[in-house]
């Protein structure tokens, strides 16, 4: 399946009204790229409200805390990975980002992002094929919610390090779910072992605030520099 924005909850979480319930309940059932694309159309407008009021989502904000200490430079170049309508990218922003360029494949989230004027850049792109993007032009990414059961695996990660300049710093979530089914345990060993990335702080978080317990890996790596 093609990529869809951010991660779903295995929780009740905060009250819902109906129609979010209906999307929910989409999201839990998507089985093809058209059933992805057809529900991120419908739920742009109100996907915001849904996973911050309804849902209590902070995994946003977390992820740009962390890049924040990874990469403190306001002026690096940043590439939000599965961008969605921008959740991440306003936060970086708030923390005084501004060269953000965002990477998704739902015109309509992206037509959200683009409304916050938090990015320099958006693209629609598919996260699971090669990117029309040249080699080593970032100095760093950041990426929450893509990662997540029925939606990306780790099988993109290659092509997101070519994308990033030795030393960039990349903070992301993993669900814990599928850290090990969709092959983010054994490829992130597979670019230690290589020298690919120098080095993965990998620490365990809730993606929701009212989350029962941690139910995500909140990671950052740094792409090897140059030797």
């Amino acid at each position: 399946m093609s990529p869809a924005p951010t991660d779903l909850p295995d929780h009740g979480g905060g009250a819902l009204a109906a129609s979010d319930q209906d999307l929910l309940a989409r999201a839990y059932a998507l089985d093809s790229d058209a059933a992805s694309r057809a529900l991120y159309r419908d739920w742009a407008r109100s996907y915001d409200h849904t996973m911050l009021q309804g849902l209590q989502y902070q995994s946003p904000r977390l992820v740009a805390a962390l890049f924040a200490h990874a990469l403190p430079d306001k002026a690096a170049a940043v590439v939000d990975v599965g961008c969605g309508t921008g959740l991440v990218g306003r936060a970086l922003a708030e923390r005084g980002y501004r060269c953000i360029d965002g990477l998704d494949i739902s015109p309509e989230m992206l037509a959200v992002a683009r409304a916050s004027g938090a990015y320099r850049q958006l693209l629609g792109v598919d996260l699971t094929a090669p990117l029309p993007l040249a080699d080593g032009i970032y100095d760093g990414a950041v990426c929450a919610g893509t990662f997540t059961s029925g939606h990306i695996g780790a099988g993109c990660l290659r092509e997101l390090l070519r994308i990033l300049k030795p030393g960039a710093a990349f903070a992301f979530t993993v669900k814990m779910a599928v850290w090990e089914s969709m092959g983010f345990a054994q490829t992130l060993q597979a670019l230690q072992a290589t020298g690919t990335v120098e080095a993965l702080e990998r620490q365990a978080g809730a993606l929701y605030a009212n989350s029962a317990e941690p139910d995500g890996w909140f990671c950052v790596l740094h792409k090897r520099c140059k030797v």
